[in-house]
């Protein structure tokens, strides 16, 4: 029954993370081999090279696909040798400050019915919440998406499978942050 909540908790949260998105364009890219300035193409594709995609995993990616895009958004998806998701990375250029405020009513309202259905926030199942001294503020799931907010630019990260997250949060936001500024 606990799983079954943590599931809806974490469907709620997405749900109200991208409700306030732009309409996706559908077009798959190649990720190109060196990180590029998001200012200069505005693909999340080209913020990360395989390589580092692939230490963050703790295994091989063969492929990263901008799943989505548009004016204010970017979103790519890498997949291991077999064609499996292994990280997904969403940058909101603009709008990222109303997308936290959004994510933030959104997972206070699901750690509360969670509350209420099973006794335990999410909080207290999982080790995740606020992380002090990154950007103007971050937040770490194992589970859900990780989030890091400078500005008004929001990255999403989905790396919920990937073995030493949480040791790997800090130093990725950092290289995001830097490759943006």
């Amino acid at each position: 029954m606990k799983a079954r909540g943590l599931v809806a908790v974490a469907g709620l949260v997405v749900a109200a993370c991208r409700g306030g998105a732009p309409e996706s364009s559908a077009g798959g890219a190649a990720a190109r081999t060196a990180p590029a300035k998001a200012a200069a193409d505005r693909n999340a594709c080209h913020l990360l090279t395989h390589e580092e995609v692939s230490e963050i995993a703790g295994r091989k990616v063969v492929m990263a696909d901008q799943s989505e895009a548009g004016d204010t958004f970017s979103t790519c998806d890498w997949e291991d040798e077999a064609g499996v998701f292994a990280f997904g990375l969403t940058a909101y250029w603009s709008g990222g400050r109303e997308q936290w405020e959004t994510w933030r009513v959104a997972q206070g309202l699901g750690d509360a019915a969670l509350k209420s259905a099973e006794g335990a926030s999410s909080s207290e199942v999982v080790k995740q919440g606020l992380v002090p001294g990154i950007g103007d503020a971050a937040y770490f799931s194992p589970v859900l998406p990780s989030l890091v907010l400078k500005g008004d630019t929001l990255f999403e990260i989905k790396f919920s499978l990937a073995p030493k997250a949480d040791a790997r949060f800090a130093p990725l936001a950092a290289r995001l942050l830097e490759r943006v500024n």
